[in-house]
Formats: C-alpha cells, sequence, structure tokens
C-alpha cells in the first residue's frame, strides 16, 4: 500500500478502534499544550489498536514455549483374564511407562520454526507503530493548518472591518455610493465565513488527533506547540533506498517469514523419520513377576510426509516472491515520497521568494490607491482575495512539504 494512500484505510480503522478503548485504559492527563513528541507518546501507550496488535507477540510467544515441551510419558495399566480369587495372583497385570523421543531434530527445528514466527509477528507490530506514527503526525499537523489559517483569517477580517470602517466614513462624507458600501460589507461575509469553517476544521482536525491517541472524549481542548517551518533538504535518494531496505519492519518481517518458511521445510522433512517410544514395565503373570521393556518405532512405508513437503516448498517459494514484491515496493515509496517532498519544496520556494512579497505588495498598493480614492472598488477587492488566495497556498505549501517529509520518514521505516 502507497505511503499517500494509507489515511484513507489506516487512519480511520486506528481512530475506531482507539474510540471503543475501556475507561480503564484511557488518557485522564491530557496536557493543555501538546507537542508533537508528546503526542506520539501517549499515541504509543494508549492507543488500542496498537496495543491490540501487541497481544499477537505475546501468543506467538505461547507458541514458541509449546514448541519448546517436551513430549509427555504414556503409562499403560491393564488387567486381563481375571478368574475370581485372589486379585493379584489371578490374573494378569500389565505396568508400562513409555516416552517418545522425537530425533533428526524435529524439536529444534519446531523451535526455530516458532521463533521465527515470533519475530515476525514482533516487526508487524513495529510497522502498525509506523504507519500509527506517520497518522500522528498528519494529524497533528493539520491541527497546525488549522490554526495557522484561522490565524490569518482573523486578522484578514480584522483588517477588513477597518476597511469597512473607513468606507463608513467616506459614506457619510458622500465620497462613496451605497452600493460601494453594501459591496464591502458583503465581501467581509465571506471573510467571515472562512472564519467559521476554518474553526470548524480546527474542532475536526482536534478530534481526529484525539482518537489516534486513544482519547474518545473529542470535547477535550488543547494547544499544539508546533509551527509550520520550511523543511531542509532530506539526503540524496540513493542513500534513502539503502536505509528503507535495512530499516523497513514490514521488509523485515517478510524477510523472517521467508526464512520462517526455510525452517518450516527442514521440520517437514526431518518428519520423514518416525519417531521411536521406549518403554519400560512391570508383568505379574498369575503370581510370576516379569520385567517388560522395547521400543515402539512406526514404519514409515507410506506415509514419508511428502505432501507435507511439497507445501514447504511451495510455500517458500511464495514468500521468496513476496519478499521480492516487499522490496520493490519499498523501494517505489522512497521514490514517490522523495520526488513529492522535491516538489513540494520546490513550490514553498516559488512561493516564498516571489509570489507572497509580490501579493502583499500589491495589496498594500491597492489599500493605499483606494484609500486615496485612486483605485476602484473592484480592483480592491480582487486585490484583497488574491492576497487571500496567496496566503492559503503558503501555509497549505508549508503543511504539504511537513507532511510530505513525514511520509518520507515513514517509508524509511522511522
Amino acid at each position: 500500500m502507497k505511503i499517500r494512500h494509507v489515511g484513507l484505510y489506516v487512519v480511520p480503522l486506528l481512530i475506531s478502534v482507539g474510540t471503543s478503548a475501556l475507561a480503564s485504559s484511557q488518557v485522564t492527563d491530557l496536557p493543555q499544550t501538546l507537542s508533537l513528541a508528546a503526542a506520539l507518546e501517549l499515541a504509543e501507550r494508549h492507543n488500542p489498536g496498537l496495543r491490540a496488535d501487541a497481544t499477537l507477540q505475546d501468543a506467538s510467544r505461547g507458541d514458541a514455549i509449546t514448541a519448546a515441551l517436551l513430549p509427555n510419558p504414556a503409562l499403560l495399566l491393564r488387567f486381563e483374564s481375571y478368574r475370581g480369587g485372589s486379585f493379584l495372583d489371578e490374573q494378569e497385570i500389565f505396568l508400562e511407562i513409555g516416552q517418545e523421543i522425537q530425533i533428526a531434530g524435529k524439536r529444534s527445528r519446531r523451535i526455530s520454526v516458532a521463533e521465527a514466527s515470533t519475530r515476525a509477528i514482533g516487526s508487524d507490530i513495529e510497522n502498525a507503530a509506523r504507519l500509527l506514527r506517520f497518522a500522528v503526525k498528519q494529524a497533528y499537523y493539520q491541527v497546525v493548518l488549522a490554526e495557522s489559517e484561522l490565524t490569518v483569517t482573523r486578522d484578514l477580517l480584522a483588517d477588513f472591518d477597518r476597511i469597512i470602517r473607513l468606507n463608513e466614513e467616506r459614506f457619510r462624507l458622500g465620497e462613496i455610493s451605497g452600493g460601494d458600501l453594501r459591496r464591502v460589507q458583503v465581501e467581509r461575509f465571506r471573510i467571515f465565513d472562512e472564519v467559521i469553517a476554518t474553526e470548524l476544521n480546527l474542532k475536526q482536525s482536534k478530534a481526529s488527533l484525539l482518537g489516534l491517541l486513544g482519547i474518545p472524549d473529542s470535547t477535550l481542548d488543547f494547544d499544539v506547540t508546533e509551527a509550520l517551518a520550511k523543511r531542509e533538504p532530506l539526503g540524496t535518494l540513493p542513500a534513502l533506498r539503502a536505509e528503507a531496505l535495512q530499516t523497513r519492519p514490514d521488509l523485515k518481517a517478510q524477510r523472517h517469514r521467508t526464512a520462517r518458511t526455510q525452517e518450516q521445510l527442514k521440520l517437514e522433512q526431518a518428519l520423514r523419520f518416525p519417531n521411536v517410544s521406549p518403554f519400560l514395565g512391570y508383568k505379574r503373570d498369575f503370581g510370576e513377576d516379569t520385567v517388560v521393556f522395547g521400543v515402539e518405532v512406526p514404519l514409515p512405508l507410506f506415509n514419508r510426509n511428502q505432501g507435507g513437503i511439497v507445501r514447504a516448498k511451495a510455500e517458500g517459494e511464495r514468500e521468496s516472491f513476496q519478499r521480492q514484491r516487499v522490496e520493490n515496493q519499498v523501494l517505489l515509496e522512497v521514490g514517490q515520497t522523495f520526488n513529492r517532498f522535491e516538489t513540494e519544496r520546490r513550490r514553498l520556494e516559488a512561493l516564498e521568494s516571489e509570489y507572497v512579497p509580490k501579493a502583499r505588495e500589491s495589496r498594500e498598493i491597492a489599500e493605499t490607491a483606494y484609500r486615496l480614492g485612486a483605485l476602484d472598488l473592484s480592483a480592491f477587492l480582487d486585490a484583497q482575495r488574491a492576497f487571500r488566495e496567496i496566503r492559503r497556498l503558503y501555509s497549505r505549501s508549508l503543511y504539504e512539504l511537513t507532511v510530505a517529509a513525514f511520509q518520507v520518514e515513514a517509508a524509511l521505516g522511522r
């Protein structure tokens, strides 16, 4: 699954699982000011989806313990040909104790298979934590973006209120018509509507982040400490690809599964050789005591585990192909996320160096000219709208660059 599509599936799942958490595991001490590091720590400790995945590793450890256990001894007690009279002397009594002995290294193979499974599940949990970290980072900066946009729109609304007061004075002096005054007042409503929409977006963003942290109470309020900022280059693509091949937990998990199939094949080959079961016993035959001993060995004339060996080989080939597929997917994700980061960085640099200063300058010139009566209302409102759009694009570009950096980190397994 590509990183950019993770939010469509993983984030809703993590949130839905988080909202069904038990009250005993919920976060009750949410700080008033929340840093990104604190949010990641809370999610790692309290997200129920991640905690549920962690129990799978405990279950796998149970399988490893079972694989290491020796077979239980068998006890046989049998009475035959009782004819009445003395219970001990007038019948045959058999007492045998047998112990199955696993040969051909079966026990060690089972242990190796179980340990490989445990390592694979551990890497799967690391991968779930990787996806959760990305989801938390993205949700956190959605809150940061919403707060930034809310600040901008409120500032613009305050500026527009000053413009309205100016136009009311100009209308009183007869310098502008009532129609122009109404147009300015209507334009203010557009900015006011943006403020309302941004406030709603901020509430929704905070609720989404709280869900990822395992907090079902979406009414809790908090402030974020991080701010939108420009990101430095992340390095070269070949170095990032080499790092990803070493650190991606889903690739590690697939490698462990491939190793497990190799151990499983060795186990299936060892199962061709039957276990032996020596026994030792006591026999009382109508008053005579004797010792019984021997060994039981199944004869592998027909079933030499041919099917199990074929299946293990096929599973090994399948997991090997899966490993190649995951490796290719990892390299693809690193390349795509790196390209997106570089594209977003170029866009931000263009906005920062050229378009934002020009839009601000154009707005200031238009406002001054309008105050002096040298610019009509339509041109003034157009300059205001252009400035608002550039400011919005700049904040959005900072956010997209930040998320692109997080995508690269997730693609590397960080």
